[in-house]
């Protein structure tokens, strides 16, 4: 991270009570700027205050409530007057068959990884084009390709990178970034706090691997990303690399692949 680049910046981090989003913010707590977490809980970080070199504000604000959206952004338009950064960070995993998931379950997870920070950032777009800012989106390498037994989850991801990247062309000429970020498998919360086919709470363990980052490395990753301005679609590990190449090169046997390695996922 250089603190140059952050110092003296206004900054969104939604979803900072925990996992990713808590590292940014832990990350961004360091320097001198304005920073501002949006989610349902206040994160453990504002109770060290005396640590903390950021102007450090914290919105309660359920994601998935246009309402609550808007409260929030109100407030920050009336205290700040431009956004240099968005990060959307906070979402949701659903892990169930495409056969076994309700429509209501699809919408639930769409209301949150889509519909949710698409409303957030649409609502903060004026004041982020003040100052030709950056909108980094967390995604996961399952919005790259359609994965068994996550239907809802790559689907809702995959939107968002679709608009995104109209977003993208659409206002270049405003000088405003959009970053789609696609983290490996991640040490947080994710699991535990997702949706099965039902709607109801997964609780399920968190995935077990050498290769398993941690939220401090994602992070890590992420304020680097803003920091590039050649950043578009960031991948971090081989496996964002084998969907988004074998999808356009080898799909069948991409799909064969996928049906061994994740085949105990949807049966």
């Amino acid at each position: 991270m250089n603190p140059a680049f952050w110092t003296g910046k206004t900054i969104v981090v939604t979803g900072g009570s925990s996992g990713i989003g808590e590292a940014v913010l832990a990350s961004l707590s360091k320097i001198r700027c304005n920073l501002i977490n949006l989610s349902r809980t206040q994160p453990e970080l504002l109770k060290r205050k005396a640590s903390i070199a950021a102007d450090l504000i914290h919105i309660s604000t359920d994601l998935s409530s246009e309402k609550e959206i808007d409260k929030a952004v109100k407030k920050i338009s009336k205290d700040y007057r431009g956004i240099d950064v968005l990060f959307a960070n906070a979402g949701v995993t659903t892990h169930s068959r495409f056969d076994g998931t309700r429509i209501e379950t699809f919408r639930k997870t769409f209301d949150i990884n889509f519909f949710g920070p698409l409303y957030l950032i649409q609502r903060l777009l004026p004041q982020i084009k003040l100052v030709k800012g950056s909108v980094i989106a967390t995604s996961t390498v399952s919005g790259l390709y359609g994965i068994p037994g996550r239907s809802a989850y790559s689907s809702s991801k995959s939107a968002l990178h679709a608009a995104l990247e109209a977003a993208r062309i659409e206002l270049s000429e405003e000088g405003l970034s959009f970053i789609i970020f696609c983290p490996p498998y991640t040490r947080t919360k994710l699991r535990a706090s997702g949706l099965d086919g039902d709607g109801n709470p997964l609780n399920e363990a968190q995935f077990q691997g050498k290769k398993i980052k941690s939220p401090e490395e994602v992070a890590d990753k992420m304020l680097a990303a803003v920091e590039d301005p050649e950043s578009r679609l960031v991948i971090m590990d081989s496996s964002g690399f084998f969907l988004k190449w074998l999808r356009n090169i080898a799909p069948a046997f991409l799909e064969r692949t996928l049906f061994k390695k994740l085949y105990k996922d949807f049966h």
